[in-house]
């Protein structure tokens, strides 16, 4: 199997007032319950600005975890632009736009680029289509966010719900894939594939693009 990731996992790490390591953030940490409620894409997009920062600044140095609190601070700052509504944040363009406003407000030299996985199977690209999608971007040290509308067969995902996907591990010919990806702080493997084919309403993917 063919396997990219990010170049430095310590850079995902977040330490609480308990001394608990965390990979990435957890939307169980905003302060409003509503945001509790609907904050996975905010948060995603947070562990994302976090380590593209980071991994600018402490890439050649041993890193140690961002303090919890200085996370909850990003995560309220992304929020004020990549903003839920009733539904949460349901599609890929919902989030690329607030993303984009946020790029915009910071100034920062990324773009946002998505791609959809639709309801109809006959609609969705092909499946290796989407790893090399997947690949370039964890290849180019940017992790990627990922909606699951429906969770399908895969028991480690959520349905209608954004997760951190931080590497990769799949056949070239696109006969199996497998991803570690961040969720409530938690690294989690999941099957791809099996995501991919048994997904009832599907999803989509937004990468970070360096310019």
């Amino acid at each position: 199997m063919k396997k990219v990731s990010i170049k430095n996992i310590k850079l995902f790490e977040v330490l609480d007032e308990n001394a608990e390591v965390y990979y990435g953030g957890w939307q169980e940490w905003y302060g409003a319950w509503w945001k509790r409620m609907s904050g996975c894409g905010p948060t995603t997009v947070s562990n994302i600005i976090s380590y593209v920062n980071r991994s600018r600044t402490d890439a050649e140095n041993e890193p140690a975890p961002l303090s919890k609190c200085d996370f909850q601070e990003l995560m309220e700052d992304v929020w004020k632009f990549v903003t839920p509504g009733m539904q949460g944040i349901p599609s890929t363009a919902a989030l690329k736009k607030g993303v984009l406003a946020y790029i915009a407000s910071k100034q920062l030299d990324i773009l946002p680029e998505e791609l959809d996985i639709p309801k109809k199977k006959i609609y969705r690209p092909e499946f290796t289509n989407l790893l090399a999608f997947l690949g370039e971007s964890i290849n180019n040290d940017v992790p990627v966010a990922f909606l699951s509308l429906d969770k399908g067969e895969e028991e480690l995902l959520d349905t209608w719900h954004w997760v951190t996907v931080l590497s990769l591990r799949y056949e070239e010919d696109g006969s199996a894939a497998f991803a570690d990806v961040a969720d409530e702080g938690k690294l989690l493997h999941v099957d791809l594939k099996k995501w991919f084919d048994t997904t009832k309403i599907g999803g989509g993917f937004v990468r970070f693009v360096k310019r």
